[in-house]
């Protein structure tokens, strides 16, 4: 950093220098020139702003916080002081404030290339792309040589929906002759990702001529035939768009978009009932042309009704029967939203089946079979029947399909699967477990297996089979199972905990599966100086796009709600005088590495193999961070983000119900009411909301009661008279919902005599194994009898006879 200390002699304004140059990585060093010139001039605000940073990034945060704010207050106008307090806020993530830092230290020194570049990168990341043009365009005019510099602002005018000013941008850098020379991979990359300019600002011949233009400096050949196909439909020459996408077509016949595109250069739109015919035909013309592409092959059953559907299905299941691909279900399943056919596509492989068992052969062969045709009619055929719901049947054929084949692995993954949705986790477990011996080194085998192991709540075996992923000379195995960020690992072990009412590590394992999506969302940054560097411009783009829905992702929600759901469950029962009291780890278990003693394997856990540094992973081994929080607060937290980033999802609105209710924020609470009731105004959970907030408004004396008459206008407007138990006559959901919410309200008998009814024959619309095991927890959870809660397992292994999970 181009710093001045005129403050200091010129022997400590030397020290001061060197101190400077220790930022990158010698802490240790920095701190102890930073002392030895404090012990002359303890007040020299700078130096203790610099000794503060090398304080947090030694892990002495508070301390090093301290100081820095102590040296601002000695000299608040020091730009020094302001930036390595940016430096340090940026180190831990907190941006916004990094950025105050920043925008302060540039009042003191707004030439200062550094904080320019650094402050650029934060507004970029909080997507302040306004202010990251002003702050590019500055540092383009100071250095009009820097390429980055110019390939920067383009970006953020790209960013900030300024197309046209991005293409200036990227022109004048072009007609520039002082930049480095830039090697063909990024000339390509320049030019492809001014040709997108240029196509995002509406001008498409334009693109095209600059399209041609660029053709001999393009190296991704692919990526410019896309954009010549794109750009020519775009500008309603289907002619030729369409002969560019054949020339794609056969260079890859299984690309969807390749497809659709040369659909709409027929003036079809494969999503209009009006076209499907011509779609039909047209797909039967690409078969013609390209008679091995799988996609085609499988495009008309999505178009196809009646005869036409039962034609092109005899034609795909014959293929894959022959050639035994496993998937050829799994390809197909998408079409049983379609009850009609997905029927029809039993019938078909039943037929299949028969006529191999009689005949050896189809009906239009005159060639024997192979055996191993059947074996994959009766493995598709376990599939089907699964799928709705006749397990005992699924059994036998996957069975037979297995007495045929021992040695095939896939029938056995099957039999796992149907053991698993029959409701015998144990069965599934050690089919699986079978499956996996018979090829150990199959990672994907190996995958399921741990996820089978983690639904019988074996948490310590799955993490022994989990370290087979891991190197024998990692220092900290269990450090190496986090880094490997399986979000699918955390998520389960985390619901196994759960059920195991070890809530403490449950949390433990949310929160690093949450920690996961912050990762990705915080390493962005590392890419917005990075990018512009090496030219990766267009690659860059898609990643800003992708990480402003990061947080969309299912694997995420599921474990942000779970965790509230822990957080309000651990308050409740502090509410209740019933604290949680986190499990202390047993030390004296058996082996987790693969050679070794017990205690030798705890070791190798603990710290490595001849290390004594504790990871951050083992800090914490039994979640007491997360239990001994405050709750609610913790909870509060994680709803706001759902709400910011998953407001479309009915539960995320249930969930801030929750927590908003039992903080008294009422009027939060009806907004989540009117929240979720705008996404779906007959969930089955609303009544039961709005009884609980009437309730709440009618025994809440602190709540002012001039408040209290608004709310309930409100939800005598909305919802009027509301019973709690609306819709529970035929709905196993509202069922559910309302019991919930009566135990909730302390009824625990009405909310057992609710849940004793949910394996009951008129609720088998909706009666599935997951959710009569949610009634069967929340039933123990009333606190009703073992004789109601055995009659209720009885009743239950009628509807699931394979079940041994009731």
């Amino acid at each position: 950093m181009s710093m001045t200390v005129t403050e200091l002699p010129h022997k400590e304004q030397a020290l001061f220098r060197s101190a400077l140059l220790y930022e990158a990585s010698q802490y240790k060093k920095g701190l102890k020139v930073s002392e030895q010139i404090l012990k002359k001039f303890p007040d020299h605000g700078e130096t203790l702003s610099v000794k503060g940073m090398f304080l947090a990034h030694l892990e002495r945060k508070e301390e090093g916080y301290e100081l820095m704010e102590r040296g601002l207050k000695i000299n608040p106008q020091s730009s020094i002081s302001w930036h390595v307090y940016g430096l340090v806020c940026r180190s831990d993530k907190k941006y916004v404030q990094a950025i105050k830092c920043y925008e302060e230290a540039l009042k003191a020194d707004s030439e200062n290339m550094h904080i320019l570049r650094e402050v650029a990168s934060l507004y970029v990341q909080m997507r302040q792309y306004s202010k990251a043009v002003e702050c590019r365009e500055k540092l383009t005019a100071m250095n009009p040589f820097f390429p980055s510099f110019w390939l920067g602002l383009a970006t953020a005018h790209h960013m900030n929906g300024r197309y046209d000013l991005a293409i200036k941008v990227i022109s004048a850098h072009e007609l520039g002759n002082n930049q480095p020379p830039l090697d063909k991979y990024m000339i390509s990359e320049l030019s492809l990702y001014k040709n997108w300019l240029i196509e995002l600002n509406g001008d498409y011949q334009q693109a095209l001529e600059h399209l041609k233009e660029i053709r001999p400096q393009i190296v991704d050949i692919t990526g410019w035939k896309e954009k010549k196909a794109r750009l020519l439909l775009k500008a309603d020459r289907k002619e030729a768009a369409a002969t560019a996408f054949q020339d794609l077509l056969e260079r890859n016949s299984e690309n969807d978009d390749y497809i659709t595109g040369y659909m709409e250069c027929n003036g079809l739109d494969m999503k209009c009932d009006e076209d499907q015919d011509a779609v039909l035909e047209v797909i039967g013309t690409l078969q013609q042309q390209f008679p091995s592409s799988n996609r085609l092959r499988f495009l008309p059953l999505m178009y196809s009704t009646g005869d036409n559907f039962a034609v092109a299905a005899e034609s795909l299941a014959k293929y894959a029967l022959r050639k035994g691909i496993p998937s050829l279900f799994s390809s197909v399943r998408v079409l049983y939203a379609d009850k009609a056919k997905g029927a029809a596509l039993g019938t078909l492989i039943e037929s299949c089946a028969t006529q191999i068992r009689d005949t050896k052969r189809f009906n239009d062969s005159t060639d024997d079979e192979p055996a191993s045709v059947l074996l994959w009619c009766n493995y598709y055929l376990a599939q089907h029947y699964d799928y709705y719901g006749d397990h005992e049947r699924a059994l036998t054929l996957i069975e037979e399909a297995i007495r045929s084949s021992p040695k095939t692995i896939e029938p056995y993954m099957i039999k796992a699967r149907i053991l698993k949705h029959a409701g015998d986790f144990r069965g599934a477990r050690d089919t699986m477990d079978y499956a996996r011996q018979q090829d150990v080194g199959d990672r994907y085998l190996t995958t399921k297996f741990i996820k089978y192991m983690l639904r019988v709540d074996e948490v310590d075996e799955a993490e022994k089979t989990y370290l087979l992923f891991v190197n024998e000379d990692a220092p900290h195995k269990i450090q190496e199972i986090v880094n490997m960020q399986a979000t699918w690992y955390m998520n389960e072990r985390g619901h196994a905990y759960r059920r195991m009412g070890d809530i403490g590590r449950a949390l433990k394992h949310y929160h690093q599966a949450i920690s996961v999506f912050d990762t990705y969302q915080d390493d962005q940054y590392d890419f917005h100086q990075y990018s512009v560097r090496k030219v990766t411009l267009r690659s860059y783009i898609d990643i800003l796009e992708w990480e402003a829905t990061v947080y969309e992702n299912p694997a995420y929600q599921t474990a942000a709600r779970a965790a509230a759901e822990c957080y309000l469950e651990l308050a409740d029962r502090k509410a209740s005088c019933n604290t949680f009291v986190p499990i202390e780890i047993e030390k004296d278990d058996k082996p987790l590495t693969r050679n070794g003693s017990a205690q030798q394997g705890q070791q190798n856990l603990a710290a490595g193999v001849g290390e004594t540094k504790v990871y951050d992973v083992e800090k914490d081994p039994n979640g007491t961070k997360f239990v001994e929080s405050d709750n609610l607060a913790e909870a509060l937290k994680l709803a706001e983000h759902l709400e910011s980033v998953a407001a479309s999802n009915p539960d995320t609105h249930v969930l801030a119900f929750e927590v908003h209710l039992r903080m008294q924020k009422y009027f939060l609470v009806l907004k989540a009411i009117n929240a979720l009731k705008a996404i779906d105004a007959t969930h089955p959970a609303l009544p039961s909301m709005v009884v609980r907030l009437s309730q709440a408004l009618d025994t809440d004396e602190s709540f002012a009661a001039a408040l209290k008459v608004p709310l309930r206008a409100q939800l005598a407007k909305s919802f009027g008279a509301v019973d709690i138990t609306t819709g529970t006559a035929e709905s196993i959901d509202s069922v559910l919902a309302a019991a919930k919410s009566m135990l909730a309200m302390g009824n625990g008998d009405q909310a057992a005599a609710l849940l004793v009814q949910t394996p009951e024959a008129k609720y088998a619309e909706g009666r599935t194994l997951l959710k009569l095991l949610e009634a069967k927890r929340l039933l123990a959870k009333s606190g009703a009898d073992e004789s109601t809660q055995a009659a209720f397992g009885a009743t239950a292994k009628t509807v699931f006879p394979l079940a041994t999970c009731f």
